[in-house]
């Protein structure tokens, strides 16, 4: 059998917690431990406070007990160009929102853009981004073709331009379009290769005509085909353009055998 001290300690302690939970349910209940301010670290290029403020309204709990914040960030995420949101709360009234955006890359499939981690997102209006390079490709592979644009124009770069435009087909065929306005038919293998190749006749290859190809064909074993652009001083009008046969462009660019 339990002694009088024992009996007694175990009350006060039934006590205490029927007390504590009382006050607690006192506290979650009050009006006076509401959410009245909102700690707030972003660089607000593309979200301004005012969605952050109208987003955080719109939930219709105020009890710092009550509110949940992950629910909060869920709904911050959904604002356009918002990339990561983390909110905490702080004793006694207090939300603290840290949110980075999407620094947008590249546009992607015409009406979404890239991030610098090749992840799709969508915005309402990329109007003012025409200038970034456009990309077209399938969402899933995002992330490597953007690692491999990047990759590639670091090799262009070397012949003084860069790439303004690159399409991948479902197969993984590559074609560029340059800031120079070249067009470039890239293929599925040995890319690397063949740009490093590109770059290191580039010289060479300009020197020929003193002027801009019109597209350049990369899909050779060691060279590739060049069609060429002439135009007529007299009138100011393009003339059908002359494509150099492979052997030729082989034996001026001095690359080697070329197999189709």
């Amino acid at each position: 059998m339990m002694s009088k001290g024992t009996k007694l300690s175990l009350l006060l302690i039934s006590l205490t917690i029927l007390l504590m939970a009382a006050l607690m349910s006192g506290m979650i209940k009050s009006n006076h431990w509401t959410i009245t301010n909102i700690e707030l670290e972003a660089e607000f290029k593309r979200v301004n406070s005012e969605q952050i403020r109208v987003t955080v309204a719109a939930y219709p709990e105020r009890s710092f007990f009550k509110i949940k914040a992950n629910i909060i960030r869920e709904n911050l995420i959904n604002i356009p160009w918002v990339q990561y949101v983390t909110v905490n709360k702080k004793w006694p009234n207090t939300l603290i929102i840290r949110l980075i955006e999407h620094k947008a890359v590249a546009v992607w499939n015409d009406n979404q853009l890239l991030n610098a981690k090749g992840e799709v997102f969508e915005v309402d209006n990329i109007d003012d981004l025409t200038a970034l390079p456009q990309i077209q490709g399938k969402d899933d592979d995002s992330v490597m073709i953007w690692d491999k644009f990047i990759r590639y124009n670091e090799i262009i770069k070397h012949t003084g331009y860069d790439i303004s435009s690159a399409q991948v087909s479902h197969r993984g065929g590559w074609s560029l379009d340059l800031s120079n306005g070249i067009h470039i038919i890239l293929g599925s293998q040995q890319m690397d290769a063949k740009l490093v190749r590109l770059a290191d006749t580039w010289a060479k290859l300009i020197k020929l005509n003193e002027q801009f190809p019109q597209y350049i064909d990369l899909r050779y074993t060691n060279g590739y085909a060049v069609q060429w652009q002439y135009i007529n001083t007299e009138n100011i009008e393009n003339i059908e353009v002359d494509k150099n046969t492979i052997n030729n462009t082989e034996q001026q660019l001095d690359t080697g055998n070329i197999n189709g």
